[in-house]
Formats: structure tokens, C-alpha cells, sequence
């Protein structure tokens, strides 16, 4: 019934309109970010459309692009479109003695069109804003309704735009660059929508193929299938009952479920195989799955959960979210697996030869034996091997550098990417800087001294590569002057102090003819500036040299003593929120680490036995770090998550295998070289295989669009691979060197009992196919049968 419940919850499930909040609501960016909007009522809602050597006052093309224009202002949402066609020119009233604004749209009469594009290239005002530099670039600038820009009217809003656009492309024979935040946003909500069901399906296939392939078996296959196709409802249904929205990060819960939900399935079936074939009970073979591995299942899916969970303690809501939801479906997807599949055994018909004849594959025998060598006869060069790959790794790691990128995300490939590219090529960027400078003093910002100043700051930043031309109540007092003499570009500039009164005294008074620039580049008391920047979408040390140039720029210019600068917004936050992501992860990370550390000391009662388990977990987590060196991966958000991923999967077999080998202690009484070989042998098989599905089901996220999840899936991945090397045999030799440390009587009287002890008047029928051999001394080797 609960499962029919999320099911049902699950179809109200919404994807996020709106770019994951970074930085939580205390942080001074986040603060002074949303103090900017609210006192200069800015929001990030314009789409840009740019179309590259084009001449909208050629008599061919300008009715298309009016065309466009018009349909585009007829789409419900949308506040507004400019464009050199729309643009409005300042022009001088003496009889009234003011300006007044006069649109530049002259219809279809070609005849003026050559006039219009004289009068429009000798407006600076509008170059970086509406043209290229060079004027070979239009934009048309596409304002949405902020009403509309976070409820689900914006995908329909978007989509009409997109296919106005692409009607018009067909008809121009011509590319149309489209960007802008709300068009970056949509993109992100349409892949997500698109892609968490393209990752659960070829989740669900993968598993399946790789399941079967394995088994030999198609009920083990539809069973494990089923159950985590239930984890899969639940996902949704959690997500849904907690009141979230699915984001990039929370959209790969649902495939995260199925990789590690099966292999709980082969634990159970390969364990259920094996009491089948050792004694034919049906029964008894449930009753001992249970009672053997259901608690060591347990202990390991709740050390992947404190693995998801830990990222609760951050102060980050994307984190937060996935956190809870994540850590819940972990122990949700034990349940069902528990529940499900004895119960459906007990039903089933009994198990065939070929079902459990995978468990003596050769193939799967020498790998197994080799193992064994490894750790038993051949420690040293295992030794060797470890110090050598932890020294290239370290060189790896030296390389590693982290980064964060709005389109980091999307494929070069991507149109998105390669529109965001070009346009920030031609104007410098699409993402908003914004600068606020506070004079202390209502009125402040009109003094000639500030106006100057804010001047001077503009010219400055127009040296620093990345940035676009910047917009502020100077550009709009240069375009008044140049009005008040007759459009004469020459006397685009500020206001001297010989005319300065009489060219002021003709701007209008009246918003509603053309003063709205001023109100939104000055606040209504007259003390607070803005100085508006596009810059573009660029890497750490890039950022790192933008944000060092407005320091230096602002001291010279502003004096601290006189003005407070405020750096913010959408870029700044972003900038700020990617690197406090980093520092929370790797927090995470570490706390992570300690709590399961924790957990295996509680288990096992011995420090020495918690140092030896985080090895093999720890290794590859160093290996996986060099790589990303080597090969130029970045350290980001997607990619710091791969290390509490795969660290709290890859801990989950070093407790299988220590829970066995701490059993097999008292069977063998303590025959430590017995113990390691018969632990490998119970566990070897299922950790093989469980690796192998974890391995492919995370490789299925290389499918993903996102680079993010691209490289979240390959170097999950590859951990996995190395950690079930580790646990196999890094593991079993340390046990080996050192036994004394290891071996004491809190670690052979646990508080807690992960595998059940053979009954001794079952032992031969319990454990058959390991060979038993009399105890020879705790340090005797055994030789391999």
C-alpha cells in the first residue's frame, strides 16, 4: 500500500524552474544579491537573439526580422522586445525645452532605411548593447514577464520563443544565436525532464542484461528488477511527499537507486543460490539468507545512507535535498530487497542446477585463486604496487584544479555552449555583473565628482578581458548631451561644467517619455548607483583575475573613506556559490569518512581493525584524484560528489568481507591464513559481480548530456573498480601482516553480529563448498586445493 501511495505521489513530482540557490539566505553575497534586486528591481529575464553579418536595415531582411519582432511581442509572457528596429532615439524640444524619445521604426518604406541606419550607427549608446562593436552583430533583446519567470508558464514561454525563432531562421536562411539566463535555465529543466527517464531506462536495461548474464536466471533477473523498480517509485513519491523539486543533482536519485539497490538482490540470490545447492531446503535457505547476511546487508546499506547523509550537515539546499532523499531511498531500497525477495522465493519454484552453476564458473575459480596468491604468497609486490600507483597519483593530484562554469554542464557540442560562445565573442558575455555604489548621501550619486568617478571605473574595466561594455546613469547623461546638440555623435559624453545645468534641465520629468534609464541606474533617493556588466561564463583562475581587477580598479577610484562598492550579481553569487559548494563537499567528504569509521569501530572493536578497513577505501579515492589530474578533470561540484559516492559504496564490501573473515575466526579457531581464504572465497563472487553491475550502471550516466553526470558516471566508475581491487586484495594482505595488531577480543566479541555462526551440527551442511582444515597455529599458510 505505501508503495501504491508513492507511486500515486510520485506523478506531482515537478522539475525546478529555477537555478539551485548555491549559497544559503544568510550568506553576505546572497544578502547583498538580493538587496540589489529588490532596490533596483532587477531580475535576470532576458532572452538575447543575435543573428552574425547582419544588416537589419537591408529592404530584404528588415521584414523578416520585423516579422519576428512582432510574433515575438505577441507571445503571452513576454514584457517586451528592443531591437535597432524598436530602438528610440533622444530628441531636443526647444519650444517646451525638453527631450523626448522617438521610436526609429520606419515601417516598410525602404526609401528611410538607409537614413535609420546612419542615424542608428551614430548612437553609441546602443553599441554593446543592441550591436556589435563593429556592427555586424544585431541583437534583439527579449524581455519576459518576472512573473512568469519561476512557475511552470516559463518552459511554454521559452518553447514559443525557440519556435519563432526557428520559423524564422527557415525563412532568412540564417543561424540565430539564442542565450540569456532564462533560455540557459529552460535548457537545464528540459535535459533534466528528458534525461531522468533515459537514465533509469538504460539503468534498468543495463542491470538487467548484466544481471542476467550472471545469474543464468530470468526470474533472479525480474525479481531484482522489480525490486528496484519499487526504490524507483519511492524516489519519486519522497521527492514529492517532502515538498522538493527535481534538480540536475536530485534527477539522478532514480538511477542512483536501481545501481545500488541491485546489488542487495545479488547478495541475496547468490547466497540463497548457495544454501540450495549445498542442502536442497528451500526454507532453510531463506531462513539462513536472512539470518546470515541480512544484518551485514543492513550494516552496508547504512553506510552508504551515512554516506548520502552526511551532505544534510551542509548549508547548501541542493545538497540538503539530495541528502535526505538519497539517504532515505538507500535504506528504503534495503526494505523492499529484504521483504521482496525471500518472500517471493518461499513461492517459487526451487532453483534449478543451471541457476546457481554460475557460482563455479572457471573463469570466476581463477580469479578468485589468483586472489588468493596475491595476498597470501605474493604481499610484497602487492606492497610495491600500492606505493608506486599512491607516488603517480600524488604527482596526478598536484595537477588537479578546480573550476565552476554556468554552461560548464553542457557539452561543447551543445548549441546552448556554442551560442553562449559567440556571444561572448562579439560583446563579451551574457552573465550580469553588477557594481552598487553607495555615496553615503541622498543625492550622491548626481554629483559630477561621482559621476566622474563611475566614468573613470567604466573605462577601467573596459581593458579587462571578459567583459562587456558596461551600462550606468553616465551612458544615459552622454546620450542626453548628444541629443541636447542635435545628435552630433562628438559630443557623446558627460556634461561639462559649463553646460552641464542647461543640458540637465532638458531631461523630462516624466518616466512614462523616457527617464525610466535613470530610475533604474540611480535608486529613488538618489544614493545608491549601479554600474550594469555582461561578463562572460568563465573558469576559476579567469574569475579569480576579474574579481582581483575590480579590487584594484575600485580602491583607485572610489575612496574607501568617501564610497562603499558592492560587487554582485547573477555571476558574483554563482562565482561564490560554486566555491562554497566545493568547500561543503569536501567537508561532506570528510565528515563522511569519520562518521563510517565510526560505525566500522562500533562494529568490529578495534582501531587497528578501522585503520586497515579505510585503506582499501581510501586508495582509490587518492587514484581516482590523480587521474583527474593526469587527464585534465576538474575538481567541481559533479566531480568532488564522486568521492562520497563511491566511498560509501566501497565500504560496504570491506564490511562483508571483515564480517566473514570475523566469523571463519572461530570456525578455523583462528587460523588467520585460513580465514582470509575462505572469507575471499564466500564473498569474492558476489563482490565481483556486485562491482561489475555497479561498474555498467554507472557508466550509463556517460549517456547524459550534462558533462557533470558524464564524468560523475565514468570516475564512480572506475573507484569502484579499484576499490573491489582493494578489498579483495589489499585488504586480505594487511589482515595477513598484520594479524597480531588486529586480533584481539573486542574484534572476536562484537557488539554487534553481522553474520550468524554455523550451528556446529550443521557445519557440514552450511559450508560444503569450502574446504575445512584442521588448525595449524595462527600463522601457518595454507596452500591452495
Amino acid at each position: 500500500m505505501l508503495s501504491f501511495f508513492m507511486a500515486w505521489e510520485g506523478q506531482y513530482v515537478q522539475v525546478s524552474f529555477k537555478f539551485s540557490r548555491l549559497l544559503p539566505k544568510t550568506d553576505s553575497a546572497q544578502v547583498e544579491y538580493d538587496v540589489f534586486r529588490e532596490r533596483f528591481n532587477q531580475v535576470g529575464n532576458t532572452v538575447v537573439l543575435a543573428i552574425d553579418s547582419f544588416d537589419v536595415f537591408d529592404p530584404e531582411l528588415y521584414p523578416q526580422w520585423q516579422r519576428l519582432q512582432d510574433e515575438l511581442n505577441a507571445i503571452p509572457g513576454v514584457a517586451g522586445v528592443l531591437s535597432p528596429v524598436n530602438a528610440y532615439n533622444l530628441l531636443r524640444n526647444d519650444s517646451i525645452q525638453k527631450l523626448y524619445y522617438q521610436s526609429m521604426n520606419p515601417g516598410f518604406r525602404s526609401g528611410k532605411l538607409d537614413s535609420m541606419r546612419n542615424l542608428f550607427g551614430n548612437l553609441p549608446f546602443y553599441e554593446g548593447l543592441l550591436r556589435s562593436e563593429d556592427g555586424q552583430v544585431p541583437l534583439m533583446l527579449v524581455q519576459i514577464d518576472p512573473e512568469q519567470l519561476y512557475v511552470r508558464q516559463i518552459v511554454t514561454i521559452v518553447e514559443s520563443i525557440k519556435e519563432s525563432v526557428e520559423v524564422a531562421e527557415a525563412h532568412m536562411g540564417r543561424d540565430i544565436k539564442i542565450s540569456g539566463l532564462p533560455h540557459i535555465r529552460m535548457a537545464n529543466t528540459k535535459k533534466v525532464s528528458k534525461e531522468i527517464f533515459l537514465l533509469v531506462g538504460l539503468a534498468m536495461l543495463v542491470t538487467a542484461l548484466i544481471l542476467f548474464a550472471f545469474l543464468r536466471s530470468a526470474r533472479a533477473m525480474f525479481i531484482s528488477l522489480g525490486v528496484v523498480f519499487l526504490g524507483v517509485l519511492w524516489s519519486f513519491g519522497l521527492i514529492s511527499v517532502l515538498d522538493y523539486e527535481i534538480s540536475m543533482l536530485s534527477s539522478l536519485i532514480p538511477s542512483l537507486v536501481i545501481v545500488i539497490g541491485v546489488p542487495n538482490c545479488i547478495f541475496l540470490i547468490n547466497k540463497y543460490h548457495s544454501e540450495f545447492k549445498n542442502h536442497g531446503n528451500r526454507i532453510k535457505a531463506l531462513q539462513r539468507v536472512i539470518r546470515k547476511i541480512g544484518a551485514a546487508t543492513l550494516m552496508t546499506n547504512a553506510t552508504t545512507a551515512l554516506g548520502f547523509a552526511s551532505l544534510i550537515l551542509t548549508d547548501s539546499t541542493i545538497l540538503k535535498e539530495f541528502g535526505v532523499v538519497a539517504s532515505l531511498n538507500v535504506m528504503m531500497v534495503f526494505v523492499i530487497s529484504i521483504i521482496v525477495i525471500p518472500v517471493y522465493y518461499s513461492f517459487a519454484r526451487p532453483p534449478k542446477q543451471r541457476h546457481y552453476k554460475h557460482l563455479e564458473k572457471r573463469w570466476i575459480k581463477s580469479f578468485i585463486d589468483w586472489l588468493i596468491r596475491s595476498s597470501m604468497y605474493h604481499r610484497p609486490y602487492v606492497y610495491s604496487g600500492l606505493v608506486l600507483l599512491l607516488v603517480i597519483a600524488g604527482i596526478g593530484i598536484s595537477k588537479i584544479y578546480t573550476t565552476g562554469n554556468l554552461s560548464e554542464e553542457f557539452k561543447k557540442s551543445d548549441p546552448v555552449f556554442q551560442d553562449l560562445r559567440f556571444l561572448e565573442e562579439r560583446f563579451g558575455g551574457v552573465v550580469p555583473l553588477e557594481l552598487v555604489i553607495d555615496t553615503r548621501n541622498a543625492g550622491g550619486a548626481y554629483k559630477n565628482s561621482t559621476l566622474k568617478r563611475i566614468d573613470r571605473l567604466q573605462e577601467a574595466m573596459q581593458e579587462v578581458p571578459g567583459v562587456s561594455k558596461a551600462l550606468s546613469i553616465v551612458n544615459g547623461l552622454k546620450f542626453v548631451k548628444q541629443a541636447y546638440y542635435r545628435g552630433e555623435p562628438d559630443f557623446y559624453e558627460l556634461p561639462g561644467a559649463q553646460d552641464r545645468s542647461f543640458v540637465l534641465s532638458y531631461i523630462p520629468n516624466d518616466s512614462k517619455d523616457g527617464n525610466s534609464l535613470m530610475q533604474s541606474m540611480v535608486d529613488s533617493t538618489g544614493r545608491y548607483a549601479r554600474i550594469s556588466m555582461q561578463v562572460e561564463d568563465m573558469g576559476k583562475e579567469e574569475s579569480a583575475y576579474l574579481q582581483e581587477a575590480l579590487r584594484a580598479n575600485i580602491a583607485e577610484i572610489f575612496p574607501a573613506d568617501r564610497y562603499d562598492v558592492t560587487v554582485t550579481g547573477a555571476w558574483m553569487v554563482f562565482q561564490k556559490g560554486t566555491t562554497y559548494l566545493i568547500k561543503n563537499l569536501i567537508v561532506s567528504l570528510g565528515l563522511a569518512i569519520s562518521v563510517i569509521a565510526l560505525v566500522m569501530a562500533f562494529i568490529f572493536r578495534s582501531f587497528a581493525m578501522v585503520l586497515v578497513s579505510m585503506v582499501p577505501n581510501l586508495f582509490p579515492l587518492l587514484m581516482t584524484a590523480g587521474i583527474m589530474g593526469f587527464f585534465g578533470i576538474p575538481l567541481k561540484p559533479s566531480t568532488i560528489l564522486v568521492f562520497s559516492v563511491a566511498f560509501g559504496i566501497s565500504i560496504d564490501d570491506t564490511i562483508h568481507f571483515l564480517a566473514k573473515y570475523r566469523q571463519e575466526l572461530k570456525i578455523t579457531r583462528y587460523n588467520i591464513g585460513q580465514s582470509v581464504l575462505l572469507a575471499i572465497r564466500e564473498t569474492g563472487v558476489s563482490m565481483f559481480y556486485t562491482s561489475v553491475v555497479l561498474f555498467f550502471g554507472f557508466s550509463v550516466f556517460t549517456a547524459s548530456s550534462f558533462g557533470g553526470i558524464v564524468a560523475l558516471g565514468i570516475l564512480v566508475s572506475i573507484t569502484l573498480i579499484i576499490a573491489m581491487i582493494g578489498n579483495l586484495l589489499l585488504l586480505p594482505s594487511l589482515l595477513l601482516s598484520f594479524e597480531k595488531m588486529i586480533i584481539n577480543k573486542s574484534f572476536t566479541e562484537p557488539y554487534i553480529t553481522i553474520y550468524e555462526e554455523d550451528e556446529d551440527d550443521d557445519e557440514e551442511d552450511d559450508e560444503p563448498d569450502f574446504p575445512r582444515h584442521e588448525a595449524q597455529g595462527p600463522k601457518e599458510e595454507l596452500p591452495i586445493e
